[in-house]
């Protein structure tokens, strides 16, 4: 199930109609993550952070693991053999399973982190790259990622930073927000096909062909001070 995480600062703390948004100076860097298939409508009745897709319920659309294994969120603990410098590239594997034959893919996110940076490659049989995640090995090439576009970004230099655009999706008319704490919104370019290219990759689910389709997701930045930022994977047929 989908699972809110909170994030609060250790000096202050706003609420505006009761749409929440915390942010917090956090012992480790660590970047906080919920996946949503919307199953569930959690984010209207205890918003962190607002969305762009509508959430529906139920759903024929979620966002799963490694193997098609239960997920809610995802473990980015990171070891020395995944920083370069001060970088951290922590790279995981998700899977959107639908009966869909197309759908979009959105992140949401907190700009705390400096050099926050996400990706997304779609996973290859014939890929030049690799990624091991909970005992599950996958191919992809780190050349070509997903096309996708900030909708509301500001401008981009150490940091992102959100422009007033979707302002009022999270606080309405109330102004005195933390630059930090205007979520920024990435959307796929253009429709994801589902795979249907391999056999194992099919299942059925109630009577009904589901297709699972799956991602790497490469998370960058740098650590250089103890901040901590949320952000969301969801996904929407299309």
């Amino acid at each position: 199930m989908s699972e809110e995480i909170e994030m609060q600062d250790k000096q202050t703390k706003k609420t505006v109609n009761r749409k929440k948004l915390y942010y917090s100076i956090a012992a480790l860097v660590v970047v906080a993550v919920l996946l949503v298939g919307f199953s569930f409508a959690w984010f209207f009745n205890k918003t962190d952070m607002a969305t762009l897709m509508p959430i529906k319920e139920p759903s024929n659309i979620t966002i799963l693991g490694p193997n098609g294994s239960e997920l809610t969120s995802l473990d980015l603990n990171y070891t020395a053999a995944d920083k370069n410098g001060n970088t951290v590239t922590v790279r995981r594997v998700i899977c959107v399973q639908s009966a869909a034959d197309k759908f979009k893919l959105e992140i949401a996110h907190t700009t705390n982190l400096k050099g926050l940076t996400f990706k997304l490659y779609p996973v290859s049989s014939n890929g030049t790259d690799s990624v091991t995640d909970s005992g599950y090995t996958y191919s992809y090439n780190a050349a070509n990622p997903i096309e996708g576009t900030y909708i509301n970004l500001d401008h981009e230099k150490d940091y992102k930073y959100a422009n007033t655009s979707k302002h009022n999706n999270n606080y309405g008319d109330y102004q005195s927000v933390q630059k930090h704490a205007e979520p920024l919104y990435w959307l796929t370019s253009q429709p994801l096909n589902a795979d249907k290219s391999t056999v194992e990759n099919q299942v059925m689910i109630d009577g009904v062909q589901n297709h699972r389709t799956y991602y790497v997701c490469e998370v960058t930045w740098t650590e250089t001070t103890k901040e901590t930022d949320i952000f969301y994977i969801l996904a929407q047929t299309a």
